[in-house]
C-alpha cells in the first residue's frame, strides 16, 4: 500500500503495524499531549517522511478553518471524543483544537488506499463524509457504532468483502491484547471474508458490541460464518466493576492515580 490514514491515533500503538504495511502513514490526533509523545516515539520515521502527525480534530467539511471543543478523558485516552459527552462529563475536559477534514487530508497527502476510523462517537459521521468525497479508498476499517455504520458501507455498493473484527475475545483469536489497538486488516484477519448477505447475517448474531467493521473492494476469497471467532466468556472482574456507581469508580481512579 501507498498510503494508510490513522484517523483517531490516540497512543499510537497501530502505527507500527500500519508502517510495516504501507510507504506512508497519516495519524490524526487531536489529543495534543498524545501528538507530541507520538511526534517523539516515531521521530525517525517522521523524519523519513514516511510518517505525518496531524494534532487536529477529524470532523465534516462544516468546520473547515474552524477550531472545535474536543473533550479529552480524564482517565482513558481512547475515551477523548469530538463530540460533547453525553453521560459522565464529569470524566472530561474540554479544549479547543483546529478541525481538519477528509477533504483536506486527501487535498494534502492525496487518496488513501486504507482508511481506520475509531473516534468514540463521530466514527459514523466522519465514515458518510469519506463516503460522500470522490476520494474512496479501497479499505476502510471503522469501530461498530451500530447497524447504521454498516448500512453506509453496504448502500455504497462499492465493497465487495466484509469482516468483523472483535475484541472482548480478541486474545484468544490473536495471542495478544487488542486494547488500544485496531487489530489487523486484510488478508492479516483470520476470521472468514463475507458477502453483503452473509455480514448482515453475522452482524445480527455477534454477541457484543465491541468490534470493528472491515470493508474491502478487494474481492478476498469468500467463507461461510463462523461463529467460533466471536465467542465471548463470562468474566467475573468486569461483571463485579459493572456493578459499582460510576461516581465510585471515578473516584477510585482519583485516590490511585489511574489512567491510561
Amino acid at each position: 500500500m501507498k498510503l494508510i490514514v490513522d484517523l483517531g491515533a490516540n497512543t499510537g500503538k497501530n502505527l507500527p503495524y500500519y508502517l510495516s504495511k504501507a510507504e506512508k502513514v497519516v495519524a490524526v490526533e487531536a489529543n495534543p499531549a498524545l501528538a507530541a509523545s507520538l511526534m517523539k516515539e516515531f521521530a525517525t520515521q517522521i523524519e523519513s517522511g514516511k510518517l505525518h502527525i496531524e494534532n487536529k480534530c477529524i470532523t465534516s467539511s462544516d468546520f473547515r478553518n474552524q477550531s472545535v471543543d474536543f473533550y479529552i478523558h480524564r482517565y482513558h485516552s481512547g475515551l477523548s471524543r469530538f463530540p460533547a459527552p453525553d453521560k459522565h462529563t464529569g470524566d472530561f475536559k474540554k479544549i479547543q483544537i483546529p478541525a481538519c477534514s477528509y477533504p483536506d487530508l486527501t487535498e494534502k497527502y492525496g487518496k488513501p488506499d486504507m482508511v481506520k476510523i475509531d473516534l468514540e462517537g463521530a466514527d459514523l459521521l466522519i465514515l458518510n463524509s469519506i463516503l460522500a468525497s470522490n476520494q474512496i479508498p479501497d479499505y476502510i476499517s471503522v469501530e461498530n457504532w451500530g447497524l447504521p455504520v454498516l448500512t453506509a458501507l453496504l448502500e455504497k455498493k462499492i465493497f465487495s468483502s466484509f469482516n468483523l473484527v472483535s475484541f472482548y475475545n480478541f486474545k484468544s483469536i490473536y495471542g495478544y491484547s487488542g486494547i488500544d489497538t485496531a487489530g489487523p486488516f486484510g488478508a492479516d484477519i483470520k476470521s472468514p471474508w463475507l458477502n453483503q448477505s452473509h455480514i448482515l447475517d453475522l452482524y445480527h448474531q455477534i454477541p457484543d458490541p465491541w468490534f470493528d467493521i472491515h470493508a474491502s473492494v478487494t474481492p478476498y476469497p469468500m467463507g461461510k460464518i463462523d461463529l467460533a471467532y466471536y465467542k465471548k466468556t463470562f468474566n467475573l472482574l468486569l461483571w463485579l466493576k459493572s456493578l459499582l456507581p460510576h461516581q465510585l469508580k471515578s473516584r477510585i481512579k482519583d485516590l490511585t492515580g489511574f489512567s491510561r
